[in-house]
């Protein structure tokens, strides 16, 4: 798809994705990617998948090539105070406008259903849903998205061990649920996400 975008005259194409959006604890990322036509043939050249389809393994290998290519990206992180206060749909809106002020580009990729605000407010915007499987531009900021974000959760969790963030990334997993019944919730939990479980429990 990207290639027909750039033969329609599209000289700087902006790629967004999130991580972190439906986690328990911990920051959600949104990145963004800018690709010129000439850097989006050699990242074309790295065999890229969606984030979620990879291995922790793989995902890194293919983080370091990308790297390599010293293509522009940038990750904006909200903390889980963040989210807490402004909401999770707000924390993207944010997120995507200041990537469109910072790179400004002729068209921004994301991944995911239309979002009337985002639309009305930066015309040159395409939604699509499963992008990061679908797109390589996608696909490429999602792997930096979650590798950059499993770093953070791995690191959290040498200063705070009770919670297994380093498995869970702080998503509500079984054991995260377990962790939070018997230490309660730490610093790093959105309270917001928790408060119906807190409330039957």
């Amino acid at each position: 798809m990207e290639d027909k975008l750039f033969k329609k005259g599209y000289k700087k194409i902006l790629a967004i994705d999130e991580v972190g959006r439906g986690s328990l604890a911990g920051p959600f990322f949104i990145g963004g990617i800018l690709l010129t036509y000439n850097k989006y043939q050699e990242l074309k050249q790295i065999p890229i998948k969606d984030s979620k389809k990879l291995s922790s393994s793989k995902r890194k290998e293919i983080f370091e090539k990308i790297k390599k290519l010293k293509i522009k990206y940038k990750i904006i992180k909200f903390n889980n105070k963040k989210v807490d206060k402004l909401g999770i749909g707000n924390c993207f809106l944010k997120a995507v406008f200041e990537l469109n002020n910072l790179f400004k580009p002729n068209l921004i990729l994301i991944d995911g259903r239309e979002i009337k605000k985002i639309k009305d407010k930066i015309k040159h915007t395409k939604f699509i849903i499963k992008g990061d499987s679908l797109l390589i531009s996608l696909g490429a900021i999602s792997i930096i998205s979650k590798v950059l974000r499993d770093e953070y959760m791995i690191n959290l969790n040498s200063k705070i061990n009770l919670y297994n963030f380093k498995h869970n990334k702080g998503y509500g997993t079984s054991d995260h649920f377990r962790s939070i019944l018997k230490y309660g919730i730490s610093s790093y939990h959105r309270k917001t996400f928790l408060k119906n479980y807190l409330n039957n429990i």
